[in-house]
């Protein structure tokens, strides 16, 4: 059936869980967070060679990061998880929504509740509050909890699909090299991780 379900998708190997998982659909890789925009070339290049294994087809969504900097002004200093990741996800979910809304799409869901660091309780509230807004179903799959995660790890493994360490923005891009270093120093103090 044409138009039935847009997925939203922010990285490869959250694709691979989420579609080992049962998730189908057109892709919609709207993430304008991502930083800087050679790291978001990367991810939508290994995106499309998850897709491709899949058969899944990719929609072209233009990068947008100045959105993101003017709906997070202010909010550098917030921890990862907090005030700025809700309005990110809300504003990714947003367009995802009312793009599923404008072309006919009859449900949505995304593969950001396939990471062990997001909030799922927070993604499904926004999921819903948005189904209510568009019209259109949030299937609030929690693509993490199935029992082939680890097949979705070796997958990626085999194939060489790029893993980031950081969530997208330039913003969680300093936390992560913040806590890299926290580990590092504790690692040679000789106290385990």
């Amino acid at each position: 059936m044409k138009n039935c379900h847009l997925l939203h998708v922010c990285c490869a190997p959250d694709l691979a869980i989420s579609y080992l998982s049962g998730a189908r659909g057109d892709i919609f890789f709207y993430n304008p967070n991502i930083h800087p925009k050679a790291e978001y070339e990367k991810r939508y290049a290994e995106v499309i060679k998850i897709a491709a294994l899949f058969k899944m087809n990719v929609l072209k969504v233009p990068y947008n990061p100045d959105l993101f900097f003017k709906l997070t002004k202010g909010l550098q200093n917030e921890p990862e998880g907090g005030t700025r990741c809700e309005i990110c996800i809300r504003m990714r979910l947003e367009k995802t929504m009312e793009y599923a809304k404008e072309n006919g799409y009859k449900s949505v869901s995304t593969t950001l509740t396939a990471s062990p660091k997001k909030n799922v309780a927070m993604i499904v509230k926004i999921g819903k509050e948005l189904e209510k807004k568009y019209g259109v179903e949030f299937l609030p799959n929690v693509y993490r909890k199935s029992p082939l995660y680890n097949d979705a790890q070796k997958l990626i493994r085999k194939m060489g699909i790029y893993r980031q360490n950081y969530c997208g923005c330039i913003f969680s891009i300093r936390n992560s090299v913040i806590v890299a270093t926290q580990e590092t120093k504790t690692v040679k103090s000789g106290v385990e991780v």
